[in-house]
C-alpha cells in the first residue's frame, strides 16, 4: 500500500473548496452590475487565493508522480493512469451533454458530441482534465529528466518552461521594446508539476521559507491590484486571472510550503487528521467532476429577490455539500467509481 502524504491529502481537499468557490463567485466579479457592492469585493478579495486551487492540484501531481520510480517507464505508466482520466472523462462529457440536452430541448447529436468532446469537452471545468492528459504523457520524459539534473538545472529547467507563458508577457508589460524571442516549448501549465516536485523534494530553511512566503504576499497583492485597476462599471476584464500569470505561480508556491512546514513541524499533534484527511481526499475527483452540474441546478434554484451574499453563501456550501455526498456514493459503489471517478 502506498504511504500517504497528510499535506498533500490536505492540500488535496483545499484545492477542491477553493474550485468550487472559485466557480461559484465567477459569475459575481465578471459581472458589470455588481461592480462596486460590498459582495463583489469580498469576492475580489477571494478571488487571488481561490484561483491557486488548479495550480495546487498540478503541483500535487508533479510531486507525486515524479517522486515514483514507476514513472519512468512508459507503458506501464500509460496503462495504469491514463484510462484513469480518459474513461471518467468520457463518462462526464456524455452526462453533460445529456443534461445540456435535456435543459435546451434539443436533440442529442453524436457529431456535436463528438466535436466537442475533442475540443476541451462539454462542461467549462474539463479544461484541467484535457491539460492533465497532456501533461500524464509527458511525465515519464519529464521523470527521466529530473532524475538525472540537479535541483539548480531543475529550476533553470522551471524558468524555461516559463519563460514564454508567465515571465514574457510580463516582462513585456514593463520594457520600452516587447520580446518575442520564442513561443512556448511546452505545455506553460507543466511549470506547476515541475514547482510541486522541487518544493515537495527540497529543504527550506526559516529565511528560505519567509522569503516564499513573501512572494506568496506579493502575488496575492499584484493579483488583488491589478484586477481593480482594470475594473470599472462598463467593463470587467480581470487581466490577472491567467493561469500562466506569475502571481499565481508565488501565491501557490508559498500555501504549498506552508501547509508542507505545519505538517512535518506538527506531525505528532496532526497524525490523527491523516485517516479523516486521507478519506476526504480521495472524494476530491468526484467532486470536481459534478460540482458545475450542481452549481448549474442551484444557480436557476435560487430566487431574484434573495440578497447577492446570501444567494452565494448559500449556493457555495449546498455545492461543496452535495458533491462531496455525491462523491461519497460513488465511492462505495466500485463499478461506479471506476467509470465515474
Amino acid at each position: 500500500m502506498k504511504q500517504r502524504i497528510p499535506y498533500l491529502d490536505f492540500l488535496r481537499c483545499l484545492a477542491i473548496l477553493f474550485v468550487i468557490v472559485l466557480h461559484s463567485i465567477t459569475p459575481v466579479i465578471t459581472n458589470p452590475k455588481f461592480y462596486s457592492c460590498t459582495t463583489w469585493y469580498l469576492c475580489m478579495l477571494i478571488n487571488p487565493l481561490v484561483r491557486t486551487g488548479v495550480p495546487l492540484f498540478f503541483m500535487i501531481s508533479g510531486y507525486l508522480l515524479l517522486s515514483r520510480s514507476s514513472t519512468g517507464h512508459f507503458s506501464p505508466f500509460y496503462q495504469h493512469n491514463i484510462p484513469k482520466l480518459l474513461i471518467p472523462l468520457t463518462a462526464w462529457n456524455l452526462i453533460y451533454y445529456w443534461i445540456e440536452v435535456d435543459r435546451t430541448q434539443t436533440l442529442f447529436r453524436l457529431q456535436d458530441f463528438f466535436t466537442r468532446f475533442l475540443q476541451q469537452g462539454v462542461g467549462y471545468h474539463m479544461w484541467f482534465i484535457y491539460t492533465l492528459l497532456g501533461i500524464y504523457l509527458l511525465c515519464p520524459f519529464l521523470k527521466r529528466i529530473v532524475d538525472h539534473c540537479t535541483s539548480q538545472q531543475l529550476v533553470l529547467l522551471l524558468g524555461i518552461i516559463l519563460f514564454p507563458t508567465t515571465l514574457r508577457p510580463l516582462l513585456n508589460q514593463v520594457l520600452p521594446i516587447s520580446l518575442h524571442l520564442f513561443n512556448p516549448l511546452l505545455e506553460g501549465f507543466l511549470g506547476y508539476v515541475l514547482l510541486g516536485y522541487l518544493l515537495g523534494n527540497l529543504s527550506f530553511h526559516k529565511p528560505a521559507r519567509w522569503l516564499i512566503y513573501l512572494g506568496g504576499g506579493l502575488g496575492y497583492a499584484a493579483c488583488l491590484l491589478g484586477n481593480l485597476a482594470q475594473a470599472s462599471p462598463q467593463s470587467i476584464s480581470l487581466p490577472m486571472n491567467g493561469g500562466y500569470m506569475l502571481n499565481h505561480y508565488l501565491l501557490a508556491a508559498a500555501l504549498f510550503v506552508f501547509f508542507r512546514t505545519c505538517f512535518e513541524t506538527h506531525a505528532p499533534q496532526l497524525a490523527k487528521l491523516s485517516l479523516p484527511l486521507e478519506k476526504a481526499s480521495n472524494l476530491t475527483f468526484g467532486m470536481y467532476w459534478v460540482h458545475v452540474a450542481i452549481l448549474d441546478f442551484l444557480s436557476v434554484s435560487f430566487g431574484s429577490d434573495v440578497p447577492l451574499f446570501t444567494w452565494l453563501a448559500v449556493q457555495t456550501c449546498l455545492t461543496i455539500l452535495l458533491s462531496f455526498l455525491f462523491s461519497a456514493v460513488l465511492s462505495a459503489i466500485p463499478m461506479l467509481r471506476r467509470i465515474l471517478g
